[in-house]
């Protein structure tokens, strides 16, 4: 090879390696999206490769006169001490002689609405928040939009019900006035969708009349939540998720460059837990989201400080396992406290819990000039400055860990896949778990359980009575075949279990299952999916045992344990109702669980 030759091999292969390195460089590298934006980067939310995490605010500004009036000074004070993102309301539906709030009514009137009829936009609304968005820019701040309300307080989706004329779904005889059922259709009715892609449209497509920036362009704007707390049948998981995915698909051809929120409550047993990620894993949705209210919600067990700490550990594991982060969109509390906890341990709480747990931004409701407002956070009086000094100090305590990374046990998706279990376990000595015992004459030997006699027990919920024993969600009940003196030869362990599923009080009969699983001394003997049963027809479940460790154990006396079990990894995860027979039926006096030793 001339030395030429040798110059130009040599000169190409630096020319391909780097070229190749610079490829790969690239494909390291995630697109950051557009400068001066809030993007996610992983668990984390970033602004030009900075991370970037939060304390935030709903704020009244939108709707009451005198709101409205005090926004720039509202905005103004929210920065002074520490937020960083305040959440703002982008919808309101109809008018006074239209859906009205169920309660607060001096917290939401009817007279500022974007949309007074299907085709009657008011454009001083949207003015107005053009006006919420240059001040909060001003300020320093970002926006959350909210588009679309569950509850009656802005019009909601009770209201495009009603444009798209279906009526009844605003119901004061039905709890907070929403009768769910004829709600759902809010999901699948083809005009409520059109209605709310159009005002969807209006906001996104909009150029602000006061800085000239169109919305899509703006960096002051966070991003979009679709809905506010949008609620769900117990299954119909998919009519919710399918109008999640067209809706934030939509978004994102008008704008792909902001954030997408769905805008869920969360989730408060295992079973929603599995449907909140598969709605938070949708292509289009950025980050999780999730609100909490002690007080009212008893459903999610929030009854002390270290109960809240929990609850957003369990969260924001659940966020990291689907490789998304994850906000607190809305915590309240009222200012007499809570369990012997004041308003202001409460809020410190939430916000150190929020901030060790990797949250991207812990946000609260709400901040107001009013004073008389309802969980309202005011700036402009004394009574809640220790509650403003803790906002402060939170805000500190997120900024010092910006960089921080989650909990390594945060990051485990094999764990917390129960959002909050209760345990018993009785003494195992105690006469009233002996079951009745029977020497039948071919030989075996029968022990015969009553509902009362179960040794232990873990649920999400636990609840029982006389003749039954209840349990929701993930969990077992164990009971106890006693040491028995003699010896003998088994050849096979009977089990027999009257089971039914416990049914969410919104769930129908005919879809609930639950999968229950036996374990006789720890070890896994299969499964039963288990319907709701004809009443006239109990079903009863049955599983035959013919291991020989466990034949042996059996056969020389020894205990052992059996547990029927909803494993958190079920495909069903609809507990277990462990009752006497139903009136009428002939049992033959056969008891609700049954031991045999054949």
């Amino acid at each position: 090879m001339s030395r030429k030759q040798l110059l130009l091999a040599a000169s190409a292969l630096i020319v391909g390696a780097a070229v190749l390195f610079i490829g790969l460089d690239r494909r390291a590298q995630p697109h950051r999206g557009r400068p001066g934006f809030v993007q996610t980067d992983g668990l984390r939310f970033e602004i030009d490769g900075r991370p970037f995490r939060f304390v935030g605010a709903n704020v009244a500004v939108m709707h009451r006169d005198d709101d409205r009036a005090r926004m720039p000074e509202t905005l103004r004070r929210a920065a002074e001490i520490g937020i960083k993102v305040v959440r703002v309301w982008a919808s309101g539906e109809g008018g006074p002689g239209d859906v009205k709030p169920i309660a607060d009514f001096h917290d939401w009137p009817r007279t500022h609405s974007f949309r007074r009829k299907p085709n009657e936009w008011n454009e001083e609304e949207f003015v107005f928040l053009d006006r919420v968005i240059a001040e909060a820019a001003r300020d320093g701040l970002r926006v959350q939009l909210c588009l679309a309300n569950w509850w009656r307080d802005t019009g909601g989706i009770t209201q495009y019900l009603r444009w798209a004329g279906i009526n009844g779904a605003d119901d004061d005889k039905y709890p907070f006035g929403i009768n769910d059922e004829k709600a759902m259709l809010f999901y699948s009715n083809e005009t409520a969708r059109r209605l709310y892609r159009e005002h969807l449209e209006k906001i996104v497509s909009r150029r602000n009349t006061v800085t000239g920036t169109a919305y899509r362009d703006d960096p002051t704007i966070l991003g979009y939540e679709l809905i506010n707390e949008a609620k769900c049948l117990t299954g119909r998981w998919s009519e919710r998720r399918t109008w999640l995915a067209e809706m934030s698909a939509y978004l994102k051809t008008l704008d792909p460059d902001h954030l997408v929120a769905p805008g869920e409550w969360a989730y408060r047993s295992a079973a929603e837990r599995r449907e909140w990620l598969l709605d938070h894993s949708l292509p289009n949705i950025d980050y999780c989201d999730v609100h909490n209210y002690p007080r009212p919600d008893a459903d999610s067990f929030v009854d002390s400080p270290k109960a809240l700490a929990e609850f957003i550990d369990n969260r924001a594991a659940a966020a990291f396992s689907i490789r998304k982060p994850i906000v607190f969109g809305e915590f309240g509390m009222s200012a007499d406290g809570y369990k012997g906890a004041s308003q202001a341990d409460w809020f410190r709480s939430y916000f150190e819990a929020a901030a060790k747990a990797g949250a991207s931004g812990a946000m609260f409701w709400i901040l107001t000039p009013d004073v008389e407002r309802g969980y309202g956070v005011t700036y402009s009086g004394p009574r809640d400055a220790p509650l403003v000094a803790e906002i402060t100090g939170a805000s500190h305590l997120f900024a010092s860990l910006s960089n921080a990374s989650p909990p390594p046990a945060l990051l485990d998706a094999g764990k917390h896949l129960i959002p909050r279990q209760f345990v018993f376990a009785r003494n195992e000595n105690e006469p009233a778990l002996k079951p009745n015992t029977f020497y039948q004459k071919d030989g075996s030997i029968l022990y015969r359980f009553s509902p009362a006699m179960v040794a232990g027990g873990r649920f999400e919920k636990l609840g029982g009575g006389d003749g039954y024993i209840w349990g929701s969600g993930a969990g077992y009940f164990e009971f106890l075949v006693p040491v028995r003196n003699d010896h003998r030869r088994v050849g096979e362990i009977v089990v027999r279990a009257h089971i039914q599923p416990v049914l969410p009080v919104d769930a129908r009969p005919d879809w609930i299952r639950t999968r229950v699983t036996l374990f006789v001394n720890g070890r896994d003997f299969g499964s039963r999916l288990i319907a709701v049963e004809d009443p006239k027809a109990p079903l009863i479940q049955e599983w035959r045992i013919d291991s020989w460790s466990l034949r042996l154990r059996a056969a020389r006396g020894f205990p052992f344990t059996i547990r029927f079990a909803v494993m958190p990894e079920s495909d069903w995860l609809y507990g277990i109702n462990i009752s006497n027979w139903p009136l009428g039926y002939e049992s033959h006096d056969a008891t609700p669980v049954e031991v045999e030793i054949r």
